[in-house]
Order: C-alpha cells, then structure tokens, then sequence
C-alpha cells in the first residue's frame, strides 16, 4: 500500500535525482502532478530498454524508509517476544467488529497512521479514525463483493470475479465502474491517476480513471505487480529474480542464494527458505542472516508493509502458556513483536491479513479475546475460536515509527 506520504517522497527522489530540485521543495501540485505523469511515461519506456537490455544491477530507491543494518538481539524463546502492543503501542488500536448497524466488519488497510479502512458485510465502505473514536461510511459496494481493493492517494480500487474494475473516491461517495480487464487480475494498484494491475501470466497494464481502453506498458511481460509502483519478476521455485520501480524506471536483478526456495523480496530486503530454515537478507545479497528455529514460515506469502514479515511461531510444548500467535519481523532492524496468544494445548490460532486485499499488506487483525479449540468433525480435525467477536486488535504499520 503506497500512502500519499510514500508518493510524495518517491516524486521528491525522482526530481532530486533529474535535477528539478524545485519539485522537492514546493511547487505547485498540478506541476507536480503534470510532471509525475510525464515521469511514468518516460519510465515505461526506460522499463522496457531494461526488459530487451537485461539491465544492469541498480539501486532501488524511491520512497523506502532507510533503516540501519539489524541490531536488535533476536530472541530464541517464544516467551521472550515483546507484547505487539509493547513494541509498537502507537500502531496498535482495537476497531470495532460491528457497525452502527450491527454489520460484521473486516479490516482491508490502514488509511493513515489512524485510519483503519473496513468492509461491513454485506457490502459498505467504512472508515474506523482511532483519533476521534468513530466510524464513518464512506459508500456502498455493487453486487459483486471485491476480490481484491487497494487505496490510493485519491481513490479506493477493487476488482470482481467479473473482471470488472471499480473506484470510489477516498473521501466518500458513490462507486463507478472504470472499465473490465481482459481477465480477473492477479494484482492490482491505483495511483493518482490510472488503476494498474497484473495478470497472472504476467504483464502489467493501465487504465486511466476517467476510463478507456486499457494498455499494457511496454517492457512488463513476466513482471507481476506487487505495490505500485514495484513489480517483480519469479523464476520456477517461487523465487524473485528481478525487482522493477515502474514509476522511476529503474531495476535490479536478484540472485537466490542456493538452496533457497520462495525468496519473497520488499525493494530492499528479501525473505526464503534454505534447508527448512528461514533466511533474509538485502537484494543484493548482504547482511545475510539465518531467523531462530521458533520462527517458521507461515503460509505462502508472509510480506508485510515495506520491510516486515509475519512468521508462525514454533513452540512444541503445547500446555505453555504465553506463547504468541506469529511473530512480525522487522527485516531491517531486527525487531520482533508477538501477535496474539496462543490457547494451552492447541497448537494454532488465526492471526487474519486484510480481506480482500492482496499481500504485501499493511496490517494485521486478530481478536485477543478469542480462545481457540480443536474440534473434530466426519474424522477431520480443525482449530475453531471460541468466545470474542466484539473488537478487532488492528496492528496498523503506516502508525509504525522507528
């Protein structure tokens, strides 16, 4: 998810790197904006001189946040993981789990530093401020539901199972339909102007917001998006071997270490798995570090926001108590924050990404006053919460500050 903050510092880099020093310290923002546009298209272009060229191995910039190398000591035992709510108290906030009109709510992603953006089923866009404690509705969503729905700096975006692409503006009011993909993307963005998204055979393409036709920008084939402006290309292992800012034009190339397999990657920092034990590292392959054993892959894709990782904790004495849901994983600094708590005697518990966006996400969401149970049914065993239901515990990252 890319704030209006993150933009602003990606076109201050790129006018400080073209030498348009006035566009870091305020000009007008319809200059900017003429300007950023002109930008985007001249990085297509220079994606696609990358694409045919091979490119040569670059240094991403843009509107990451620099951190310095890791030196927070890693803790090996679960019962020593800091509380979320310690490590990070201003990024955590409790949403309420029904609306005003006693709708389940879900989390989709934080807005702001105190906004938290969320679904009310059956289908309404509501906005949870932690600042002044209130819900607000921003407007309704046509049938059918999103599969995926990313915020930009003026726009809300979501996609259907019809391949349909929808906007809403981000201050509230009726959705409009801007036009179809050629099938349901894999991945989608919006930026200032245009949606942009990715097929699952890769390829990324743009459609303005006023609509039209859409295009697919040149020099993108194999490249699936993952946040605007950053697309990334895999090999057959899962691996990333190619990191792309579409917005600047620059690129590098990503050599797996061997043995590593599903090498996730942020622009900066990259995650895998090499002989069952997690690993990470920077792209271009330094400060490379093995994770404690605790520590283990949660599912398929475990990024978060733009250098964390959310990974399951592995404590094989089920009756001790204390023990955390997952573990998020500051990439660059070494941090580590324990999600929820684990029920005595039952090994799992759900810690829930926004829905239905797509990862790398920029939250998490879980109930703390849930306890789960196993429970077996036609000799299928599952782990099910039991009690709860009244407040989501949101861990909202863009209210991170280090």
């Amino acid at each position: 998810m890319r704030s209006e903050h993150d933009l602003v510092r990606t076109l201050r880099t790129a006018a400080e790197q073209a030498g348009h020093p006035d566009l870091a310290t305020g000009v007008s923002r319809r200059r900017r904006a003429r300007r950023a546009r002109q930008r985007a298209l001249v990085a297509a272009v220079a994606v696609a001189v990358l694409a045919v060229t091979g490119g040569t191995t670059a240094v991403l910039g843009g509107g990451q946040r620099h951190a310095e190398p890791a030196t927070t000591p890693m803790p090996t035992d679960p019962a020593q993981l800091k509380p979320v709510a310690e490590v990070w108290p201003q990024a955590v906030v409790k949403v309420p789990a029904k609306d005003a009109k006693g709708r389940p709510t879900y989390p989709v992603t934080g807005l702001s530093a105190t906004e938290v953006l969320l679904i009310a089923e059956p289908g309404t866009l509501e906005v949870y401020d932690s600042a002044a404690r209130e819900l607000r509705v921003l407007g309704e969503l046509p049938s059918p539901k999103p599969l995926q729905l990313e915020a930009g700096p003026r726009h809300i975006a979501w996609t259907d199972r019809n391949a349909d692409l929808w906007i809403m503006p981000r201050a509230g009011g009726a959705a409009r339909k801007a036009g179809r993909a050629t099938e349901v993307p894999a991945r989608i963005g919006v930026t200032g102007d245009s949606l942009v998204w990715s097929l699952r055979q890769g390829g990324v393409y743009r459609l303005p917001l006023t609509g039209g036709t859409p295009s697919r920008l040149p020099g993108t084939d194999g490249l699936h998006l993952t946040t605007w402006p950053w697309a990334q290309r895999y090999d057959a292992a899962g691996n990333v071997t190619r990191i792309v800012d579409l917005e600047a034009g620059r690129a590098t190339n990503v050599t797996p270490p061997a043995g590593v397999e599903t090498l996730q990657c942020h622009p900066q920092w990259c995650a895998g798995l090499q002989d069952a034990h997690l690993v990470v590292q920077r792209v271009d392959g330094s400060e490379r570090r093995r994770l404690p054993d605790m520590m283990q892959q949660k599912g398929l894709g475990w990024l978060l926001g733009d250098r964390y990782a959310l990974f399951r904790v592995h404590e094989p004495d089920l009756d001790r108590p204390g023990v955390p849901l997952a573990v998020v994983y500051d990439l660059a600094t070494g941090t580590t924050a324990a999600i929820g708590e684990r029920t005595p005697g039952v090994e799992g518990g759900d810690v829930y990404g926004p829905r239905p966006a797509a990862p790398p996400a920029d939250l998490l969401y879980w109930d703390a006053d849930a306890t789960f149970h196993q429970v077996c049914r036609d000799r299928m065993c599952m782990i099910e919460p039991r009690g709860g239901g009244q407040e989501h515990t949101v861990l909202n990252l863009n209210a991170v500050r280090e």
